[in-house]
């Protein structure tokens, strides 16, 4: 599994998410607590932003180096301010390879795209399946093998089909389409997300079977300039952080954070219990 984090809020400095805290994504990198598969996540990193008056489109910034080693995220990352900015570190998937087209995480139009968890059975026929449901031109733009690129292209058709008016109800629509093909080939989905654009973020935590992987929020300390935090684990020891629980979708923006069921934990049971019948 990998590690991911976003922030929205008062313009700041991404080192700060990145490289600066005593729990940041580069400490997490070498020493994730909460992490199920390793406490090292040494096959990538990348960081997206949105530029104070530089209007919707992100910059991303990626290397497949550990973001430990990497010189120019220790003399780059300062210089860029943004108040939206999303980082992630990789933990490769077994048989997916660690190079620059692989590496989290993605520009989708104007958003910002990354996961943490997996869809499975993977790479094989639930990537050939989820391909299949893609518009064409957004298949055409996939460029890596990944479950998490494909299952954002998977979101950018649902959005664009939908009218491109609800960035929430296109990834429920994504997650029960991914879980619905996986469960056809005996496989799941465990995965958070976050999804962020320049006026907020959202974030899913979601696996079709367990609880799933740990996702926290974090909003209004001082500390974050008052603004909002999501983060697979704690990016300090202050106070203030709170769990999500499973089958749930954040929402933050300039009014602050909420949280509602996704409304998918029903879905996944109803599908398990068919398959056994």
């Amino acid at each position: 599994m990998c590690r991911i984090a976003a922030y929205f809020g008062p313009p700041m400095r991404v080192s700060h998410l990145m490289n600066d805290l005593p729990r940041c994504l580069q400490i997490q990198s070498r020493d994730a607590r909460q992490m199920a598969d390793s406490s090292i996540a040494g096959d990538g990193w990348g960081v997206g932003w949105y530029a104070p008056g530089n209007g919707p489109t992100p910059g991303v910034l990626k290397s497949i180096l550990p973001l430990w080693a990497d010189l120019n995220a220790r003399d780059a990352l300062p210089a860029i301010v943004s108040g939206s900015f999303v980082g992630h570190i990789r933990f490769a998937s077994p048989n997916i390879e660690v190079c620059f087209t692989n590496t989290p995480l993605y520009a989708l139009d104007d958003r910002i795209w990354t996961i943490n968890g997996e869809l499975s059975p993977w790479p094989g026929p639930l990537s050939r399946a989820i391909r299949d449901r893609l518009d064409a031109d957004h298949e055409a733009e996939v460029r890596g093998a990944t479950d998490g690129e494909l299952l954002g292209a998977l979101w950018r058709t649902h959005f664009r089909r939908a009218g491109g008016r609800d960035a929430g109800a296109a990834l429920r629509a994504t997650l029960r389409e991914a879980t619905d093909l996986a469960r056809d080939h005996d496989g799941h989905v465990k995965t958070n997300v976050i999804l962020a654009d320049a006026d907020g973020l959202l974030a899913v935590r979601y696996a079709d079977d367990g609880p799933g992987n740990s996702l926290y929020t974090l909003a209004s300390e001082p500390r974050w300039a008052g603004g909002v935090v999501v983060a697979s684990e704690p990016l300090d020891d202050g106070p203030g952080w709170h769990e999500v629980g499973p089958d749930t979708l954040v929402r933050g923006d300039a009014r602050g954070l909420s949280r509602e069921p996704l409304g998918l934990e029903r879905f996944g049971s109803a599908r398990r219990g068919r398959q056994s019948a």
